[in-house]
């Protein structure tokens, strides 16, 4: 008996011992100072893991809602996830830390710290500045009032040979009761509230002069030779010839884009525009009328839909309450199909009308620029006098006009038809071509030459400072790598449960 009494006894401290912590509580403070990682002789601990853990969750789930309207609920998965990758994340910086110390780019030179700290004092000066026109725009301060007050003084007992300072009187009544040195202790606080201290812009930009400085250390050997420059230009020619033959479309839509094009397709013209616009204001009108038919058309397809559906409904066993609430949602519908149906009708009169007296307007310009242009008057200048395409301004639109070619879809197909329509270099459109900017007429000014284009020195130089871009970003990544690999770096799964 006594045997069995121990036995349980000892049974029982086992278990109290084993879940002792449910007995004593949690401590959050003794479980975040744990440790779940130490590199070389840094320890970091449970609480700046987790905190950099449930940031990267909430920035994630931010951007999915910013960026994509989904609403990311986070699973036991995706907290291991991040937490993986806010430990790598840490350990990473503490190993970019340590290294900073051990180059002597911490703490950082006389110079580079002078530079950060005037940074520092510009940045709080422009924060002052908008802060002060967000929340304080119409104040005053005294100083400022005393030197207006001053002023508008001179201004007023100026003579021929006009007042001093000492001559003039102030006459207003001063009512500003905030100093300057006021005011700005006030803005110092807003911005302390806001998250923008001094010190905020002297460590951000501390970190950022480190960076660049480590940077430089890690990618000084990084070289791109000329060979290779080349060699690249060879290959995005080889690539885009295989786009652009296929779809030569292609290659508008890229120089549309401001892309670098290395290789022109066959078929392409340049086509000179000289536009003579409808007036703003008719455009405007316009625009209106047009949405306002839109509108009116959505509200009738819309309204249709649903008595369509009512339509089929079989309304047999409904009694009478359900029956008159039917009707009733029916003969809704076909009071709003109506009234819309009036402002459509109407809508569609006005457009018309307006769209009429828009080209009325401009026609006369148009057809005068027209004749000019087919008595063979010299077609830049017809543009300078009469044009207004603002996109016929600038190069290289101004000397070859717009890139056309067979099958494109980036203009109104009237004017892809005039332009395509011409037959010869310097050809000029014989009837007025009309898309919904307003009169278009066109000149065929050149053929764009097929091929590769010119490897310049120019071309070169972009091409030689974006591989070495690249290539110094690979070789700073795979340093990192490797300074990582090399540091003394200890985790604790366990710990971070």
């Amino acid at each position: 008996m006594k045997k069995g009494i121990a036995l349980i006894a000892m049974l029982a401290l086992a278990v109290v011992m084993l879940s002792g912590c449910n007995l004593i509580g949690y401590d959050e403070a003794l479980d975040g100072a744990q440790v779940v990682a130490k590199v070389n002789d840094t320890e970091i601990t449970k609480a700046e893991w987790l905190a950099a853990r449930d940031y990267l969750a909430s920035y994630y789930q931010q951007y999915m809602q910013q960026y994509f309207g989904y609403t990311m609920e986070l699973t036991e998965e995706d907290l291991e996830s991040y937490g993986e990758s806010a430990l790598e994340q840490l350990i990473e910086s503490q190993v970019v830390a340590d290294k900073l110390v051990e180059l002597g780019f911490d703490p950082l030179g006389e110079e580079d710290t002078s530079e950060v700290e005037s940074y520092a004092d510009s940045m709080i000066s422009f924060y002052k500045m908008l802060m002060r026109y967000q929340n304080y725009p119409d104040l005053e301060t005294v100083e400022e009032e005393a030197a207006r007050l001053q002023e508008e003084a001179l201004v007023a007992a100026a003579t021929p040979d006009e007042a001093t300072p000492a001559e003039a009187q102030v006459t207003a009544e001063p009512v500003a009761t905030i100093t300057n040195a006021e005011l700005d202790e006030m803005l110092e606080k807003d911005l302390n509230a806001a998250g923008y201290s001094r010190d905020y812009f002297v460590q951000s930009q501390t970190f950022s002069v480190q960076q660049d400085l480590l940077k430089e250390y890690a990618t000084k050997d990084v070289a791109v030779s000329d060979d290779e420059v080349k060699a690249e230009f060879d290959s995005r020619v080889a690539s885009q010839k295989e786009s652009f033959d296929a779809n030569p479309a292609l290659y508008a839509q890229y120089m549309n884009n401001g892309t670098d094009c290395y290789y022109v397709p066959a078929g392409y013209r340049g086509v000179k525009n000289l536009l003579v616009k409808i007036s703003d204001e008719k455009s405007s009108e316009i625009s209106e009328l047009n949405s306002a038919v839109s509108t009116a058309q959505s509200t009738i397809d819309d309204a249709q839909s649903q008595l369509d559906e009512l339509s089929a409904e079989d309304t047999s066993a409904y009694d009478e309450e359900a029956l008159a609430s039917y009707n009733a949602q029916v003969e809704a519908l076909k009071e709003q199909i109506a009234s819309a149906q009036e402002t459509l009708t109407d809508s569609q009169a006005k457009l018309e009308e307006t769209t009429l007296a828009a080209y009325a307007e401009i026609e006369a310009t148009a057809q005068e620029a027209l004749d000019k242009a087919l008595a063979g008057e010299d077609f830049d200048t017809l543009i300078e006098t009469y044009g207004e395409d603002t996109g016929m301004n600038s190069e290289p639109n101004k000397s070859r006009g717009y890139l056309v070619c067979e099958g494109l879809s980036l203009y109104e197909q009237s004017f892809q038809d005039a332009a395509m329509a011409l037959e010869q270099v310097g050809d000029v459109s014989t009837e007025l071509v009309k898309t919904s900017y307003g009169y278009h007429i066109l000149q065929y000014a050149t053929d764009v030459a097929e091929g590769e284009v010119e490897y310049t020195d120019e071309i070169k130089n972009d091409i030689h400072d974006e591989m070495l871009t690249d290539a110094q970003d690979a070789a700073y990544d795979a340093a990192i790598t490797q300074w990582v690999s090399e540091a003394d770096v200890k985790t604790y799964p366990k710990v971070m449960k």
